[in-house]
């Protein structure tokens, strides 16, 4: 229980906010997106508002009524902005868990940027579905309305010699540290950071992807294999992941390495440097699973020639 209420207090704080906010690719695809999805006079639910932009974005665009919904402390800060702004007639600011919330009436939009580390990470999507077959109407709308996470096999000196288990390999001042960078490895800690296109080995592949109109909780953990076909000689030492949202046909926002930089970034799984050849074709197998304990993080299992690492991420 500590964790979650932790998880939600996080949210409060404005730093934090602010962080998301200023990630102008996020907030610029966000805005077009509502404003193409509302003509006028629709019915709106915010799940996880925030600063509350989301909802006075959609009441800009001629939303009737926004229901504004954040479990968080913010949602003070929220409802203040939305005064001063002139908007509290259209938006309702309630300070309450979406899993919980009903209206007598259905919507006929659902928006809610949950998208975490890795897309899934801090499970938030688990909420948005709750208020979804709740609240809105038959042939109602989700923003985002779908949801692809990918996946590519890369080389990269900075991210694993320099900043990664790699680093371990040369002595300092004497010192032998090169067992470690086994140990390292096999912690298995998935990081965010920015990959450079160029680091890619292979053509990304989807490992999920989802139509949110229609997901249910359990849509997200899957497992497979997916198959890539190496484009230069290289040495493979980790992975790329990335989401790409679809918040409406014809807005989309891609946080893959070739895009401008989010605040999401990528992800980075470290893996044991394998030499690969220009036309080889390997094969992962993966396994996308919620994690046990931490209720916000999630783990991938995967395997690449008889090699196998579960990674931590959240």
């Amino acid at each position: 229980m500590v964790a979650v209420d932790f998880y939600f207090e996080s949210y409060a704080e404005l730093g934090l906010q602010r962080y998301m906010v200023s990630d102008r690719p996020r907030t610029d695809a966000f805005a077009a997106a509502i404003k193409e999805a509302l003509s006028g006079g629709e019915t709106v639910i915010d799940v996880g508002t925030g600063s509350g932009l989301l909802a006075m974005l959609a009441a800009k665009a001629g939303a009737k009524k926004v229901y504004a919904l954040d479990q968080s402390a913010v949602a003070a800060a929220a409802r203040e902005t939305v005064e001063r702004n002139g908007m509290s007639e259209t938006i309702e600011v309630i300070n309450g868990n979406a899993a919980d919330f009903q209206l007598m009436e259905p919507v006929d939009l659902i928006v809610s940027e949950w998208l975490g580390h890795f897309g899934f990470a801090e499970t938030m999507l688990d909420d948005v579905i709750d208020c979804r077959d709740a609240n809105l109407k038959e042939g109602g709308r989700m923003l985002p309305c779908g949801v692809e996470l990918k996946l590519a096999p890369v080389d990269s000196h900075v991210l694993y010699v320099e900043e990664g288990p790699g680093f371990w390999k040369e002595p300092l001042h004497g010192i032998d540290f090169s067992h470690l960078e086994r140990r390292e490895l096999e912690q298995a800690l998935a990081i965010k950071t920015t990959i450079p296109a160029r680091d890619m080995i292979a053509e990304p592949q989807s490992l999920v992807k989802l139509d949110l109109a229609k997901a249910s909780k359990e849509d997200v953990w899957q497992h497979g294999q997916l198959e890539f076909e190496i484009e230069e000689d290289r040495v493979l030492n980790g992975f790329a992941g990335w989401f790409v949202a679809e918040l409406t046909p014809t807005v989309v926002l891609d946080t893959g390495p070739e895009q401008e930089t989010t605040h999401w970034m990528q992800t980075y799984f470290a893996w044991e440097p394998t030499p690969v050849k220009k036309g080889e074709r390997i094969t992962l197998k993966y396994d996308l699973i919620r994690h046990p304990v931490e209720r916000r993080s999630l783990l991938m299992s995967m395997t690449l020639k008889e090699k196998t690492y579960s990674f931590l991420v959240g």
